[in-house]
This record gives C-alpha cells, structure tokens and sequence, in this order.
C-alpha cells in the first residue's frame, strides 16, 4: 500500500517497512491476511507526474504554478503482517504515587522506578500525554506502544528542589528529575507525565510551590485534578463536591496562567452512586465558575483500551498499579511479552486508525472524525 502527494520544493521517495515487532513473538489467534502491493518503478512515475500533472495525479497532489519544482512526500508505508498493528488494543495508564525507600503498594524506590522506565523502553513503549490518549491523539512510531505516567497527590518526591554549588537544582532523583534524564537520554521515549495535585501546598517547598507547577506545565507535562482535600466523594453533598472539584481547579489554574484542567484522579477510586451527584463529579459550577473533566480515572487495576474503542469510557478510565506483584505493572509487562497481541500496537501515522479486520468491529466509528480506518 503506497500513497504519494505532491507539495513545492524537491522530489524525494521513500520506502519504509517500519518498526517491526521481534519474530520470534507469536501473536494468539491471529489471522495472518495477504496483502498484494503493486510494484512501482519510481523513476517512471516521478516523470509522469512532472510531464503530465493535469489530470492522472491524485486530487491530494498540490502544483504549484509560481515554483517549477515539485516535491513527492512520501507517507510511511509498513508491512502490516509484519508490524501488526493493532490500534484498540490496551493502553497502560500508570498511577504512581511517591518515590521513598521501600517498595509498596504505593512508593517506588528511585532505583526501582527507573528500572520501570528501561524496561517499559526497551519493550517499545512511547510516553503519551493523557490529554492526547483520551483524544485518540496516537502518534507514536510503527511498532511503538504508548503509555501514560500518572502521579497521585502531589508529594515532595514527585518534585524537589535541592541546593547544589550554591544554587537550587532540580533533585535528580526525583519523579521530574528522573524522567528529564531519561528524556536526555532516549528523547524517542518523550517527556509526558500528569500530576494529579491536591489543595494546599502541592509538592511541599512552599517557596517554590508556583515555580514547580508553572514548570511542569512549561515542560510540556500536565497537572491535574485529585480534589482540594482528597476526601471520599461519595459522602459529600452536591455543594460540597463542586467545592472540592471545582475549588482545586480554580486554586491550580490561579497559579498557572492560561492553563486549562481537565483530568481528575478520583480520591480512593470512588464516585458517588447517586446520579445527581454523580454526574457533578464531571462537571458543575463553584462560585460562578464551571468546571468540566474530560478524563476521570480510577485507583486500578488493570489497563484500559484505546479510546477509539467501543468500550472506552472517559468517566471510568482504569490504571495499572505501580508494582511487582499480582495485577500491578510487572506483572502486565510479563503479560505482554508472552502475548504481545494484546498491546496497542501503532501504524505510525496519527491520522489513521489501523486494525486486523477480525477487530474492526471495536472501532467506534463515530469517533474517527478525520481519520481512516485501515483493516488488513
């Protein structure tokens, strides 16, 4: 499958295989579908489309009648049997909490935590912001799986800052410090994390409380909701939801100028049953200000699909538990290498969803907007 468009400058063809996933993993219950692929010869084709371009060049081909030059830019082409992609498949958010010396349900030591990020790097996933997750914004490399870090509560080990030399640094070994190196390191992994903050004085250092979030935000990572008290929502009445939601809201974005929040990390996992109430946990209006999350996610316990499909719903997004035991992260990173069919897997190209035609009936096609869904 070969598609080609035609812009101003230079004329450059290329053909690219993408990222294939190791042969010797073995996808279950796979339907492996031939795919025949025209054979082109590029140079005759370059000189048709130069001599002839009135009518035998696609629609999406650009002349431009000032330049005498023309410019082939080539879209990635992949061997789909190969790279396998697999655009509904699961999707990990990860809900850290805080580094300390001791791994637990919810402390990661340092030594463990980059541990996770060499591992979850070497297994070909790719960092997404959770904005661009629940908006099906996926452009990773083909073969590539992306992946979403959450941070719970706002603790001083997400974010210090130490003196160095006489001068105050960046603590190298907390959360911001340990993904800005390996970010320097492996700029192809991304820097893109979400850090859920309470009221109060988030990450501590009150000093510096307006200089972290405004450089977290600077750093292209983002900061989200986790309620002004992180109290248990279900036993709050409706004044008090919105006060805790929308209050915490109004507090960050005081700090952060122009800054828009929209995800929420529900305290303890939990909504209210009522629906009324419920449904203010989404949105509602503090002192005269509405607030709307557009990404609320639960304590556990598993990983959650693509957000093209079916079943995906932005209200009850599932995170997988820091860790190395039962249902917590090595356990589902043992999980994919044993069945990598499970994984998101991407096409390489953001403005196309692509799936084994056994799976096309997950997609939501209501969701596609723009983009093209692509079955092999």
């Amino acid at each position: 499958m070969k598609r080609i468009s035609i812009g101003l400058l230079c004329i450059s063809l290329l053909a690219f295989n993408g990222c294939a996933l190791k042969t010797e993993e073995v996808v279950e219950e796979s339907t492996v579908v031939e795919e025949t692929t025209e054979v082109i010869d590029e140079t005759e084709m370059v000189d048709a489309l130069i001599s002839e371009p009135s009518e035998e060049i696609d629609e999406s081909i650009e002349i431009s009648t000032e330049e005498n030059e023309v410019v082939a830019e080539a879209v990635e082409v992949i061997d789909y049997d190969l790279v396998k992609p697999n655009e509904t498949g699961e999707v990990m958010v990860i809900m850290y909490h805080s580094l300390g010396e001791k791994n637990s349900a919810y402390v990661r030591t340092v030594e463990s935590f980059k541990a996770d990020l060499e591992r979850l790097y070497a297994m070909d996933f790719r960092a997404i912001s959770l904005q661009d997750y629940v908006n099906n914004n996926i452009d990773v490399p083909a073969g590539m799986t992306p992946v979403v870090f959450t941070f719970d509560d706002g603790h001083v080990s997400n974010f210090r800052m130490i003196e160095k030399e006489g001068e105050m640094i960046v603590d190298p070994d907390c959360t911001v410090g340990i993904l800005e190196a390996f970010y320097q390191m492996h700029p192809d992994f991304g820097l893109e994390a979400t850090f859920f903050l309470n009221g109060g004085t988030p990450f501590k250092q009150k000093e510096y409380m307006d200089y972290k979030m405004n450089y977290i935000v600077e750093k292209g990572m983002e900061l989200g909701n986790h309620s002004a008290g992180h109290e248990h929502l279900p036993k709050l009445n409706a004044d008090q939801i919105q006060k805790t939601l929308g209050g915490n809201i109004q507090f960050i974005e005081s700090v952060v100028d122009n800054y828009e929040i929209k995800g929420l990390a529900l305290p303890f996992g939990e909504r209210p049953k009522d629906e009324y109430l419920n449904s203010l946990v989404t949105s509602g209006t503090y002192q005269g200000v509405a607030y709307k999350h557009n990404a609320i996610l639960k304590v556990g316990w598993k990983p959650e699909v693509a957000a093209i499909h079916k079943k995906f719903n932005f209200e009850a997004i599932n995170r997988v538990q820091s860790g190395d035991d039962d249902y917590q992260l090595s356990f589902y990173l043992d999980n994919y290498e044993k069945n990598p069919s499970k994984r998101f897997v991407s096409d390489g190209n953001p403005m196309t969803v692509t799936v084994p035609e056994e799976r096309s009936e997950t997609v939501d096609e209501a969701r596609l907007g723009d983009m093209e869904l692509i079955t092999y």
